[in-house]
């Protein structure tokens, strides 16, 4: 229990009175007495303070109400206190089951697909409180940006027992107060949901299938995401469901924990979704296959994308402990027309969006994401850091522990590609270099750390941007930076332990300390870890203290020391220009019609020195249209330092600035081996790069260096 101040009672008591006020006139209020048993609770402590007045009369005078309400108010926290001070005196301890557990009964209904509206109906009983507030959350865990569920919401209603209409209020954006004092111990919700987005993140509903997130359609009460719930669907007839609720197509009504549990299982529900299940270490794994008609491609490619699973499994479930679910189903939507793909990790299940057909490079995005997300049952949806588990829906939740809980596993997701043979050694060592080209050639580096990137997340997760940034110029991907990170992490332990050790044995000490202990609350076992715990486990693994690495390199933005530990290994980044690379403008562009546009100007480059400047449109080089040929290409005709014209339309208008090119950029990275390694060190590589069988790269380098981090074009 939360313990108050004086002051803090008073500041509380301040608050409620310089909030009182007299509700519209064609309202009526009647208040409520703030019963003591609502105060000891501390679920609910914050509901009697925020929801203090209901429907009623309007006769009283403002001061009388006020006095009939501060009196109990004053009242109960008089009496928290005291209940509070025992508490932490140690006579007192407050019961996991409060007095306040509801009864919670969730239903969706899908009647009409065309509508894209999804109808809710959340049933509560045993309902003792004078105000029961519902909510939507503002966002949903795996996607570290705020969309605010709540904007499709429509035509909430609420009764009672009997079915007499109940009161409400919206306090704020996100949340239903409703007034339960007249319920008959019984509310029930009704509300619709607008759902046509297919992503990790949102739902979709139409004519072909739901693919529910359970975060955008289902509101939670706050105090209670703790009780158990029945959730029962009504699909359209003949559509199945498919989730990791049950491995039962025809099954409808779900028994789920809690609330939390609830949104981490997304379901697809249709009438069309090929199924296959296999077995691995006693777990059946389930993999489902929605996809408009001739996009999935013929059986051949369905069974690769099943294989190529199964070694995916197989590979990451011999690295980490036995994870505690019977069951586990992929979830894959394959739809070429979508404008991006996606990827949500869930508890036993992964929702996993391609751009694209399985019959093309599908399969193997297909397969990528999938060991990401995989890994992810492991690495964030158990070991997790504080605040991520149990969730706060109401706010963001602040972590600067990203870098390892999504770069971390990107890094493993190519170990166990290559582990599991679906990727050869070069394929790998490619990628790898691929990552750092990414990271090379993004100015950010310079300004924002791998702690940083994690925190700020919420600026840039696929979150809505209505005004302009320079995140271009400024920021990282804690994806990138922590995928190299892993890496260079990898090679220092294994060449610090002579081989004995690696970063795989950090993951499990941490599974095993974090997850494998105690519960810490009703979420799951264990508890959240911290950066330092993080850095605690490394030096125990390695035998060695690796603070200098963390303090330069994951909270420090120095340039990280790529060949320097890949020597440990008999290997190094080379870097080159190819002939064919243009001079250097210095911009980042997309086509337009009559050219090309700005993107993002890079500082100290040839174009930020001649006064080029984001969202001009640069129209031709030296006479020569843009519109006609790439810039790259009319850029291939000069040398380093030549001073080309380019017109350019700004505002609306045309005028001419000359740039002095740059020298190309270094186009060309790979990593390779050094002659005459040591016997140690071929052992660390040998090690590193084993892989326990070979099979054929499921896309080429060139896909893999294009890969995760596409971006505008760069000169």
């Amino acid at each position: 229990m939360e313990l108050l101040s004086f002051s803090a009672m008073f500041r509380e008591l301040a608050r409620v009175q310089s909030n009182f006020r007299k509700p519209p006139a064609h309202c009526t209020v009647k208040e409520f007495q703030v019963s003591m048993p609502n105060c000891v609770n501390p679920r609910e402590r914050e509901s009697m303070l925020q929801d203090r007045y209901s429907f009623t009369n309007v006769s009283q005078s403002a001061p009388s109400r006020f006095l009939r309400h501060f009196s109990p108010l004053l009242l109960a926290l008089l009496s928290c206190l005291v209940l509070a001070l025992a508490a932490s005196a140690g006579q007192l301890t407050t019961p996991q089951d409060g007095p306040n557990r509801l009864e919670l009964s969730y239903t969706l209904e899908m009647e009409r697909p065309s509508t894209h509206l999804l109808q809710v109906e959340i049933s509560v009983a045993k309902v003792e409180v004078p105000v029961l507030r519902f909510a939507m959350p503002v966002w949903a865990p795996g996607r570290y940006a705020i969309y605010d569920f709540a904007k499709n919401v429509q035509e909430f209603t609420v009764v009672g027992a009997n079915g007499q209409a109940l009161p409400w209020v919206q306090p704020d954006k996100q949340t239903w107060a409703v007034n339960t004092s007249d319920c008959g111990g019984t509310v029930k919700v009704l509300y619709k949901v607008f759902a046509n987005d297919l992503t990790g993140s949102f739902s979709q509903f139409d004519t072909s299938h739901g693919a529910i997130n359970g975060a955008s359609v289902f509101m939670y009460l706050p105090g209670n995401k703790p009780d158990p719930l029945t959730l029962t669907i009504h699909p359209p007839h003949g559509w199945k469901i498919v989730s990791g609720f049950s491995m039962s197509p025809s099954q409808t009504t779900f028994q789920v924990p809690n609330y939390d549990v609830l949104i981490d299982t997304p379901l697809e529900i249709g009438p069309d979704c090929w199924v296959k299940d296999f077995e691995e270490d006693g777990k059946t794994f389930r993999v489902a296959v929605h996809s408009y008609p001739d996009q999935d491609g013929d059986a051949d490619n369905r069974s690769a994308l099943v294989e190529g699973l199964k070694k995916i499994v197989h590979s990451e479930m011999a690295m980490m402990p036995a994870p505690d679910f019977n069951h586990y189903t992929f979830l894959f939507h394959f739809d070429p027309g979508l404008p991006m793909g996606d990827g949500m990790e869930h508890l036993n299940s992964t929702d996993i969006i391609v751009h694209g057909k399985l019959s093309d490079s599908g399969l193997s995005q297909a397969l990528e994401t999938a060991a990401h997300e995989f890994f992810h049952l492991w690495n964030v949806k158990r070991l997790r850091p504080t605040g991520l588990g149990p969730f706060d829906y109401s706010r963001e939740a602040y972590t600067r522990s990203l870098w390892f809980v999504e770069g971390i596993t990107t890094y493993y997701s190519y170990v166990n590609l290559l582990r599991s043979g679906i990727w050869s050694q070069q394929e790998f060592l490619d990628r790898l270099a691929g990552e750092v080209r990414a990271l090379r050639e993004a100015p950010g580096r310079r300004l924002m750390s791998a702690e940083s990137s994690s925190f700020h997340a919420w600026f840039f997760d696929r979150s809505p941007q209505m005004q302009e940034t320079n995140f271009a110029n400024t920021t990282i991907s804690y994806y990138n930076k922590g995928a190299l990170l892993g890496t260079l992490l990898d090679l220092k332990i294994r060449s610090a332990t002579r081989g004995e050790k690696s970063l795989d044995d950090v993951m499990r000490l941490m599974y095993r300390k974090f997850y494998s202990s105690p519960a810490a609350s009703y979420y799951l076992r264990g508890r959240g870890y911290t950066e330092k715990d993080i850095l605690d486990a490394v030096n125990q693994v390695s035998g060695t203290g690796f603070t200098p690495f963390f303090q330069q390199y994951v909270a420090g933005t120095v340039p990280l020391p790529y060949n320097e530990v890949l020597a440990k290994a008999g290997l190094a980044v080379l870097v080159a220009t190819s002939s064919q690379a243009p001079p250097s403008l210095g911009v980042l562009v997309e086509p337009v019609d009559t050219g090309v546009r700005i993107f993002a100007v890079q500082p100290g480059g040839a174009a930020d020195r001649a006064g080029l400047s984001r969202d001009d449109v640069l129209i031709s080089v030296d006479d020569q249209s843009l519109a006609t040929e790439s810039l790259a290409d009319r850029l291939s005709i000069y040398t380093a330092g030549a001073k080309v014209p380019f017109e350019v339309e700004r505002h609306e208008n045309r005028l001419f600035i000359t740039v002095q090119l740059d020298p190309p950029r270094p186009d060309e990275y790979s990593i390779t081996e050094l002659p005459g390694a040591t016997d140690e060190q071929v052992k660390i590589r040998q090690g590193w790069l084993n892989a326990s069988q070979q099979g054929p790269a499921q896309s080429s380098p060139a896909e893999a260096a294009a890969g995760r981090f596409r971006n505008p074009t760069s000169f």
